[in-house]
């Protein structure tokens, strides 16, 4: 019994430093799996890209735009705002973003993507694959060059709060069924898009 009452501080102590070290270097799963996209955006060697000092250690928490949960240690927001300098210099074109690389951060609650002259996902690796990221809640792919086949890829997505397509290439008529499976959907903005109305399943148009 005495053993039982002092092994419980103990191991409440282990697990604190572990996770207090977790927070520090962050899951190699996470870290490879951030080095894996670094290396998949094409064009991030501008000056200003935040990409250029990952990996310098193994701290992944403290990359810059990486943040991690204060008791799991894991990734739960990820902000690779203008990373490719698209914006900086517009030359840089199209890209074509794979988002299976995004599976490894089962606690992502935060995905930023805006700026960056997305076009749309390489075949069959598209934002469908998301749909097991069930902490993922806000996604910002404002200012890109999605088009509307974006939408039927987002359907998967069902924990997404905040949705951002602003500034992209959606145009003519938006179905609204398109956004019927993202129940806790609270916030969707897409404005300065060329969309002339909104259709729903009755028929009438906005």
């Amino acid at each position: 019994m005495g053993l039982y009452r002092f092994s419980l501080p103990v191991a409440a102590a282990i697990m604190m430093i572990n996770a207090s070290l977790l927070v520090q270097g962050c899951l190699e799963e996470e870290r490879t799996a951030l080095l894996h996209i670094q290396t998949s955006i094409d064009g991030p060697n501008h000056t200003a890209s935040p990409l250029l000092s990952w990996g310098n250690d193994a701290r992944c928490c403290g990359w810059a735009g990486v943040s991690c949960d204060n008791i799991t240690g894991r990734v739960n927001e990820i902000d690779l705002f203008n990373v490719r300098g698209w914006f900086i210099d517009p030359s840089k074109g199209d890209w074509y973003l794979n988002a299976t690389l995004f599976l490894p951060f089962q606690e992502l609650n935060t995905l930023n993507l805006g700026w960056n002259g997305i076009a749309g996902c390489v075949a069959n690796e598209g934002f469908e694959r998301l749909s097991r990221l069930n902490k993922l809640e806000y996604l910002n792919l404002v200012l890109n060059n999605f088009n509307n086949s974006v939408l039927s890829s987002l359907k998967g997505l069902s924990s997404l709060k905040h949705l951002s397509l602003d500034s992209n290439r959606l145009n003519g008529s938006i179905d609204t069924k398109d956004f019927d499976s993202l129940s806790k959907l609270e916030e969707l903005y897409l404005s300065r898009n060329e969309i002339q109305n909104f259709v729903t399943s009755t028929g009438f148009n906005y």
